[in-house]
């Protein structure tokens, strides 16, 4: 039996906000923690003896994550599919994602060398390859409860004017995960310095020398059993929408239907909103990854003051995701604000590119990144709503879950895999920050120039859009209601395409 093709509810309730709310946002924390924290984990705690190096490292870690989730999204999207159910997969999928974040706490340096590795940085690669795996791990099950079962619920329950605001909620959802990791959690991650004077300092010090880590532990632990008691509240508030069926028809053999010829041709427009959104995560994923690093070293925001900045930028950008959902929501053709916000993303790019050391000597302003930071972040979560709403509005609502996948391989393994290789391999060239770690090796800076990559990549998005925007606009929404008396194609290879 097929999945039905009934419209979902234009209209959310209470209850199914709450749901979107939750498991959203719980969802981008455990995300937050994986694509910077871990990264942050492996800069401050496992230093390689040229510390330049583990901008290679954390690249080779998120390269391999993304290869895991896409993987795990093909496989878990037929799953639900076939199953006809979202509700346990998200909910069992919460619970053991945060077990598996609180298992971190056990991976430290000392930890190996006490299994009787002797030499430090031979137990530093190895703490760093079980950090690897165990971030393969945790992007399997966490793909399968958030990227495939989750965004598939969404979209069951989703349709018309509401999808519009919905997703500018779920853009916004990342942002405010980073707000509530920053504020309330950061400073368990931060290093403890002796300063060129002989003081003790909590963070990064220019001059100074690591004598001591984070409670990496506690943060663990704490993160960990939020997501999974977020898990477990699932059992109880997530209901599947009643258009779900299981559908036997969702086939294991099926996980690269959506490289298929004939499928691309028939959904061509769905691709080029997937490729729009693959060359703008490559350009996020050239900064957004190092961003810890970098605001702390190269702008010279120690002692966890970089959230200052962030915290700014957080709120005025969400703020204008929110807006510019309702605003999208009232547009009859969204494809219109697309090409000036990729205008915008440049600029703000090109600004986070200028403020810093390249224009300003010491701290680089405050007030500077923060304009700069919410120009960029701003043009992206806007981007992100709008882009992502289109692709729901052309995703095949008998294969929505088996879409999740295909989804991942441009929101996720093509940007993770791409964009912070380019960074890792322009920090080559990078200058020592003036700080040194607990084994005596310099501690480098972290280069703006990944701004410029991410400025000229973005650039590269225009091509899709253009072709977007040239589709006739009732091609843009091919599974919307129709008039009584007219039929409803519910199969993408049936469904003529512009």
């Amino acid at each position: 039996m097929r999945c039905s093709a009934s419209v979902p509810a234009s209209r959310l309730g209470p209850k199914l906000w709450s749901s979107i709310l939750i498991f959203g946002l719980f969802g981008q924390v455990a995300w937050i923690v994986e694509n910077m924290y871990f990264n942050v984990f492996i800069d401050r705690t496992m230093p390689l003896a040229d510390n330049r190096f583990s901008s290679v490292a954390i690249s080779v870690m998120v390269a391999a994550s993304a290869i895991t989730a896409t993987a795990a999204t093909l496989i878990g999207g037929i799953w639900s599919d076939r199953k006809g159910n979202r509700r346990r997969f998200i909910s069992f999928g919460y619970l053991i994602w945060g077990i598996i974040i609180m298992a971190f706490a056990l991976i430290t340096v000392d930890n190996v060398q006490a299994l009787g590795v002797e030499s430090v940085q031979t137990a530093t690669v190895i703490a760093i390859v079980i950090v690897v795996i165990m971030d393969c791990v945790m992007s399997y099950v966490g793909s399968t409860a958030n990227d495939a079962a989750f965004n598939a619920w969404v979209t069951d329950n989703t349709a018309g004017p509401v999808r519009g605001k919905v997703e500018g909620v779920i853009a916004v959802m990342p942002i405010l995960a980073m707000a509530a990791v920053f504020g309330g959690l950061d400073w368990m991650t931060q290093d403890t310095y002796l300063s060129p004077s002989g003081e003790t300092v909590v963070g990064w010090v220019e001059g100074g020398t690591k004598i001591a880590t984070g409670n990496w532990t506690l943060f663990y632990v704490l993160l960990g059993a939020i997501v999974s008691l977020i898990g477990i509240l699932g059992l109880f508030l997530i209901k599947d929408s009643k258009n779900l069926k299981p559908n036997p028809a969702s086939d294991y053999r099926d996980i690269w239907y959506g490289f298929r010829k004939s499928v691309i041709k028939a959904n061509k427009n769905l691709y080029y909103a997937y490729i729009a959104m693959g060359i703008i995560g490559i350009a996020n994923n050239c900064f957004m990854t190092f961003l810890i690093m970098y605001a702390e070293r190269t702008l010279q925001y120690p002692n966890g003051s970089y959230i200052i900045p962030v915290a700014v930028i957080i709120v005025t950008s969400s703020i204008a995701s929110v807006v510019f959902g309702i605003l999208m929501s009232k547009m009859k053709d969204r494809r219109k604000l697309t090409l000036p916000l990729l205008g915008v993303y440049f600029l703000g790019a090109i600004g986070m590119l200028l403020a810093s050391p390249l224009c300003f000597e010491g701290q680089t302003p405050m007030a500077a990144v923060c304009v700069a930071g919410f120009v960029l972040m701003g043009a992206n979560l806007c981007l992100t709503a709008n882009l992502t709403a289109t692709v729901r509005d052309l995703t095949p609502p008998d294969k929505t879950g088996m879409f999740q996948g295909i989804r991942m391989v441009f929101w996720v393994l093509i940007p993770m895999v791409i964009g912070p290789a380019l960074t890792a391999i322009i920090q080559q060239f990078s200058e020592p920050s003036g700080a040194f770690d607990m084994n005596g090796n310099p501690i480098y800076n972290y280069t703006p120039y990944m701004f410029l990559i991410s400025a000229i990549i973005v650039v590269f998005a225009v091509f899709p859009v253009l072709k977007l925007n040239r589709a006739p606009l009732a091609a843009m929404t091919p599974f919307a209601p129709k008039e009584e008396g007219t039929s409803q194609t519910t199969t993408s290879e049936e469904q003529p395409r512009a």
